[in-house]
């Protein structure tokens, strides 16, 4: 069993600490981008032990989600590399450290409701406000700062020397990074560059430096369609966000990377049918796993029932387990309080999900 992430990929967090990959969870790594490179890193205690898990057919504590995945017969992280232009790697891995997976920090202009303090400078502001009133935030602990980046012309020069084969480029909203500029301009034209990206930026002095790269591709964070997305991605606006995907896809090639909650299940077709009309490639395998209360398996029947006509591989494997009324009740409870604070209504953005917990 082995992991070609863990061989020949390197993922560096947020606050700039490393991770073995976007999907794991250690819990013990202090290693940081800031006074560690990145082959110090391939080559420390954590990613050399699991390493030599995998070698002896275990599975690290760290790999517990592409393990739950697999045990259910779905695709997890580890198995959808393929090394033949498909999504997640479009150049062969190695020699060395030949991908990189890496978010500059957290500074995000959204409020996507699934989402978390360090991937969104918006979403922490916002509890730290929400938590000002007397109010629970949705997510905590609360961050003492609130909008963090770990890009300098310093670690910049971690970079340099590597043999860089492809590039996956998130956040935060990448697109707001003020060192990007001077990353790219770091790099060989023959580098893949993947963005995940909301949509909602348009940057002309980094849509005009990608030009120069054999192969840029934007992977587009989209939840959903027309008012949808504007409600599940607190501050889109879906009319820039459609203008913006055409004015990338006159030079790179976009995909369409929803992420698959109770929010946005039911109305997934929709999303399949934006795609294709437009003829982008749509990938549906992004089921959110946390939190608990936004996880399909805890969605009421009334919504479940439905799910067997949508196009959505692996939902009816997850919504075919028991819903726990707990996390049903904070799911009333925390869409209540977020609307409530924002002034925005699930029942007139979602009318299908608010009705099935009898939100009104």
């Amino acid at each position: 069993m082995k992991c070609k992430f863990l061989e020949h990929q390197v993922c560096v967090r947020s606050n700039g600490q490393y991770r073995l990959c976007c999907v794991s969870l250690e819990k013990d790594n202090k290693e940081n981008i800031k006074d560690t490179t990145p082959q110090e890193w391939h080559d420390s205690e954590l990613p050399t032990m699991a390493r030599e898990q995998f070698s002896r057919g275990e599975w690290p504590d760290a790999c517990t989600r592409c393990e739950q995945l697999e045990a259910k017969g779905l695709e997890s992280m580890r198995t959808k590399v393929k090394e033949d232009g498909t999504r997640y790697v479009r150049n062969h891995f190695g020699p060395g450290l030949s991908h990189f997976d890496i978010r500059f920090g957290n500074s995000c202009n959204l409020k996507c409701i699934s989402c978390f303090h360090m991937s969104s400078s918006s979403l922490a502001q916002e509890a730290i406000e929400m938590n000002k009133a007397g109010i629970e935030p949705l997510h905590l602990p609360l961050l003492d700062e609130p909008n963090f980046n770990w890009a300098s012309d310093e670690t910049m020069k971690r970079f340099e020397g590597l043999p860089i084969k492809e590039v996956y480029l998130t956040g935060g909203e990448p697109m707001m990074v003020r060192h990007l500029p001077k990353f790219l301009e770091k790099l060989d034209s023959s580098v893949i560059i993947r963005f995940n990206t909301n949509g909602t930026i348009w940057n002309p002095i980094v849509s005009k430096m990608l030009k120069r790269f054999q192969s840029v591709i934007m992977s587009m964070s989209l939840d959903a369609t027309s008012k949808k997305i504007d409600y599940i991605r607190h501050g889109s606006k879906w009319d820039e966000i459609e203008v913006n995907t055409q004015r990338y896809a006159e030079f790179c090639t976009v995909d369409i990377t929803p992420t698959i909650s109770i929010l946005n299940a039911s109305y997934y077709n929709e999303i399949v049918d934006w795609a294709s009309s437009n003829h982008f490639k749509l990938y549906n395998d992004n089921l959110l796993l946390t939190p608990d209360w936004l996880h399909v398996k805890n969605a009421p029947d009334e919504l479940k029932k439905d799910y067997g006509n949508i196009k959505l591989p692996g939902l009816l494997e997850w919504s075919n387990s028991s819903a726990d009324p707990t996390w049903i009740e904070h799911f009333k409870k925390q869409i209540t309080k977020l609307d409530n604070w924002r002034g925005m209504y699930i029942k007139d953005y979602l009318p299908e999900v608010a009705k099935a917990y009898g939100i009104n």
